[in-house]
């Protein structure tokens, strides 16, 4: 064997294994179409709009994330019911919360069965630049359970999860 014919056996060899460890790692649509999905709501919370009307269309955007019945479970007892609660909440906090960016990090996508349920876990970053420029940051992690209705993805649950502190 000469060895440029050695050359491009490796050379084939290694675009072989890059070729099949892409497809067994590939996103599926649907987690692919969850990914988008959260990505989306982050950067809707991360709008800031200050007129009533905007306001109240920002709040329905949010809301269209979350299914009608959905629970929200910050710790310590507190929970959030149903998406029209969402809403209501999302519109009055809107001024308060202008003044934080939502980070979302370390997402994990895990289909159920039948692929129309998951499960995502992630971690969220609240981020607040103080008048000098510095940033406080508070991160929690989160997680979420969705359903795919109407064949689109919305959360219907987001349970905090204690972590060690």
């Amino acid at each position: 064997m000469t060895r440029r014919l050695v050359v491009r056996v490796g050379v084939v060899l290694v675009l072989a294994a890059l070729a099949a460890f892409a497809w067994r790692t590939r996103e599926t649509g649907d987690k692919r179409a969850i990914r988008e999905r959260i990505e989306a709501l982050r950067t809707e919370v991360n709008a800031s709009t200050r007129d009533g009307l905007g306001t109240a269309a920002r709040s329905a955007q949010i809301g269209s994330y979350f299914t009608e019945d959905a629970i929200v479970e910050l710790g310590g007892g507190s929970s959030i019911r149903g998406r029209a609660t969402l809403m209501d909440m999302t519109a009055r906090l809107q001024p308060r919360t202008a003044a934080f960016r939502l980070d979302l990090d370390d997402v994990g996508i895990e289909m159920m069965p039948g692929d129309v349920a998951a499960d995502v876990i992630l971690t969220a970053s609240f981020v607040r630049r103080s008048s000098t420029g510095e940033e406080s940051r508070d991160a929690r992690e989160f997680a979420l359970a969705l359903v795919k209705t109407d064949g689109t993805w919305r959360i219907s649950r987001i349970t905090a999860i204690d972590t060690l502190r």
